[in-house]
């Protein structure tokens, strides 16, 4: 068993304090941190065993998880990143000594993002282990939001998708230099991560830009235009769905949706081919459209990945 106390002592060592005149790190109450921006963005996701990654799952990838999709959380808000904060609830009937590997993965995944982890807090449990990060970062340029798509708007993606529960849901890499990117210009009216599969994060989209925007907002996708992983086929040949299917609707892809206005000038230079080419457009009236190859048109629904929460 490890003292809460000693632990806390051992990581002054672990993690590098935070910059800058006046920085407080690990070892207080709280930290003193160097605002960077005009605007600090702030976001706070968990992993928890049993729903984000199993208790075979290596602990220093669950930590790189865990921070990591914070990260596509400030990527598709346009921010950088600069602070960490980590919460543990630790199972008292798992060894301890599984705490460093997932303490080096957190200190790995964000200071290779060139952030800081500044504290954080630690528990025992009798639950699932559950790590929670709250990511601070701050903006060079505009906020990106997911209600700004209006009827016209092109529909993209940063990245294939599908499959991801053979790995890549562990060892995604998150777009942070896209969404500055996309956020410098003026032509990217809303954005996304993809956590909950695209069909409905889109529809999540969609349903925000339209409460904005006070009229409703669908969307048309074409089938042929969707980039589908190498996974998605992989997993495909296993489940006896469609890569498509698995595109749609997996999830924890952690790339970037995002809509661009048709009338703005803006430069795909730099930018991953697949996020150059539309996957389809917003449309006036309700719900999602699927076109396929051959001109057929379906209703899709929201397939994606909800927690249920209470009865």
């Amino acid at each position: 068993m490890v003292g809460e106390r000693a632990l806390t002592r051992s990581l002054t060592a672990l993690f590098a304090p935070p910059t800058g005149a006046g920085a407080l790190g690990i070892g207080d109450d709280g930290a003193v941190l160097v605002n960077r921006g005009r605007h600090t963005v702030a976001v706070c996701d968990p992993v928890v065993e049993g729903v984000h990654f199993t208790a075979t799952t290596p602990l220093a990838l669950v930590g790189r998880k865990v921070v990591n999709r914070n990260l596509a959380d400030l990527a598709a808000m346009g921010a950088t990143f600069d602070y960490a904060l980590v919460s543990i609830l630790w199972p008292r009937a798992r060894a301890a000594r599984g705490l460093r590997a997932l303490l080096r993965g957190i200190r790995d995944a964000v200071e290779s993002r060139g952030g800081r982890v500044v504290g954080g807090d630690t528990g025992s449990t009798s639950g699932p282990l559950t790590v929670t990060v709250t990511a601070l970062g701050h903006l060079r340029h505009r906020a990106l939001r997911r209600d700004g798509a209006r009827a016209g708007d092109a529909i993209h993606v940063s990245a294939p998708l599908g499959g991801s529960i053979l790995g890549g849901h562990l060892r995604f890499a998150p777009p942070l230099k896209l969404g500055q990117r996309l956020a410098a210009g003026r032509a990217v009216s809303a954005a996304m991560d993809i956590s909950d599969g695209l069909a409905l994060d889109l529809a999540t989209l969609l349903e925000a830009s339209a409460t904005r925007a006070g009229v409703a907002l669908g969307a048309e996708l074409e089938a042929a235009a969707i980039p589908l992983a190498t996974a998605a086929r992989r997993l495909a040949v296993r489940t006896g769905r469609s890569p498509l299917q698995h595109a749609l609707g997996d999830g924890e892809d952690h790339a970037l949706l995002f809509t661009v206005r048709p009338k703005v000038a803006w430069s795909t230079r730099g930018l991953p081919a697949v996020a150059r080419a539309p996957i389809g457009r917003v449309v006036r009236g309700t719900g999602l459209t699927l076109v396929g190859a051959d001109g057929v048109r379906a209703r899709l629904p929201a397939i994606g990945f909800q927690h249920g929460l209470g009865r």
